[in-house]
């Protein structure tokens, strides 16, 4: 991808994003914060406690990460220091609140099954910082049980099931990834709210880009989703395409929105949001050569909202702007 984003800082986060409607890069373009900078900024947030009161007296700065199978149950600052495989199963799990994982730029394998990193319920307010590595080969790339998580710089790609599972989390936010060539999707929020998917390429998924399922007041923000196979942005619960059939009644989709972002070249659709879901959002979103659609709205937009984007076929076209 070509650098020309905007450079925006994300607050107590201090994590790098890119806005303004343009396409994001991967992992390995954001390069805006060295390694050992990362580290750096990694201990003065755990010195400072401005999470949460991480730092405590007499705890260790660092504890290294060196073999898959690591379970975290205890609150602090975790480096892995070496590329990590895993022969099954998970890699690491984090069991503690207010946790920082730092994956220092190191690539995570997988043998097929499995999460690469997981928060688990009770690791609410824990932070992944990825420095451009790369998360493949397992089941699931990252995923968070957990609510107020945070992650950045990391890429979950080529996947056996998909890249980011949020999976009934609140108010947790991930930017400036990739989650591409997953077998099912790039990003999935499964019920949920609140959570954020920021400065995300989420392309050559075998289903969705991101899908949001059950999740409620989600926002979509500068994102690239293109030649994923059944849609590059999907609000609904089918996850055999718009119109499909949905495994529980209570996962209806609603508030959520997507704006500045790119949704090109997918099959059969661009931007879908299905008969079940209600008042969401789209703007700022360009979706073009998709296959069948652009954009649709099943529920021929009832109370949805469509204005500002650019496509060139809509259904229905009247009220999709």
């Amino acid at each position: 991808m070509i650098n020309r984003f905007k450079f925006a800082v994300l607050g107590s986060s201090l994590m790098a994003g890119f806005r303004g409607g343009r396409r994001p890069e991967t992992g390995g373009g954001q390069g805006v914060i060295g390694r050992n900078a990362r580290l750096r900024l990694l201990r003065l947030i755990l010195v400072l406690g401005t999470i949460g009161g991480l730092a405590a007296s007499g705890t260790a700065l660092a504890t290294d990460i060196t073999a898959c199978g690591t379970v975290i149950k205890k609150p602090g600052f975790y480096a892995v220091t070496q590329d990590l495989t895993a022969s099954q199963g998970d890699c690491i799990d984090v069991s503690a609140a207010r946790t920082i994982v730092f994956l220092g730029g190191h690539q995570i394998k997988g043998a097929g099954s499995g999460v690469g990193v997981k928060l688990l319920a009770p690791a609410k307010f824990s932070f992944i910082e990825g420095g451009n590595s790369t998360i493949s080969g397992f089941g699931i790339g990252i995923e968070d049980d957990a609510s107020n998580a945070r992650g950045d710089n990391f890429n979950a790609n080529a996947n056996t099931t998909g890249g980011v599972l949020v999976n009934g989390a609140q108010s947790s936010t991930f930017s400036n990834f990739q989650a591409s060539s997953n077998g099912s999707f790039g990003v999935h929020f499964v019920l949920g709210a609140n959570s954020v998917a920021e400065s995300t390429q989420a392309s050559s998924n075998g289903g969705y880009g991101i899908w949001l399922d059950g999740a409620k007041g989600v926002r979509i923000d500068n994102f690239d989703t293109e030649q994923n196979t059944l849609a590059g942005v999907y609000i609904g619960c089918a996850s055999n395409g718009p119109g499909g059939s949905c495994p529980a009644h209570n996962r209806i989709a609603s508030a959520n929105q997507i704006y500045d972002g790119f949704a090109d070249g997918n099959g059969p659709y661009g931007i879908a949001i299905d008969a079940s879901a209600s008042a969401n959002i789209v703007t700022s979103v360009e979706s073009m050569n998709n296959k069948t659609a652009d954009m649709i709205d099943l529920s021929k937009c009832g109370n949805d909202s469509w204005f500002g984007n650019a496509f060139a076929n809509a259904n229905p076209s009247n009220c999709i702007n």
